[in-house]
């Protein structure tokens, strides 16, 4: 195999790889598993930051986890998903675009990403959460817990 044919073929692994993060990251949200939540985020320099009108920014993975654990407690019920992102790999960085869809208050929204190859594969630097839309309305039905595994 050719050094080109070898560079496409890394540029696809590593953007499969970048997507399977993004669909963790929503998968371990949706089952509250903060375990898998924080193995997602950089060894050093993390960042999760939620734009306006809910402004929350963490740095490092604990304070990261921690936030995440304290919209637990404000969100009973959600469902995110992760759709088709667009993403910009420049050798062991990358940024990319997804957007979210959750379910169960209304939003649409999306993540700007910046990504680091760390020896373990591909993990969040920044996450930069946008509302693009917002319905803070009353939400009929039923809600049900997560079942552990």
């Amino acid at each position: 195999m050719g050094a080109d044919m070898e560079t496409r073929l890394r540029a696809l692994e590593d953007e499969a790889e970048i997507q399977r993060l993004a669909a963790r990251f929503s998968d371990a949200v949706n089952e509250r598993d903060v375990v898998a939540f924080r193995s997602l985020w950089a060894d050093q320099d993390a960042v999760w930051e939620i734009g306006e009108p809910l402004p929350p920014r963490s740095e490092g993975r604990d304070a990261i986890v921690g936030m995440l654990e304290g919209l637990f407690v404000v969100k009973h019920y959600f469902m995110q998903m992760t759709h088709t992102g667009v993403i910009d790999i420049d050798g062991d960085r990358a940024t990319a675009r997804f957007a979210i869809r959750e379910h169960g208050r209304g939003e649409d929204t999306f993540y700007d990403d910046e990504l680091v190859r760390q020896p373990d594969g591909w993990r969040f630097r920044r996450r930069s959460y946008l509302y693009r839309f917002l319905d803070q309305g009353p939400f009929p039905g039923n809600t049900y817990p997560v079942r552990p595994r």
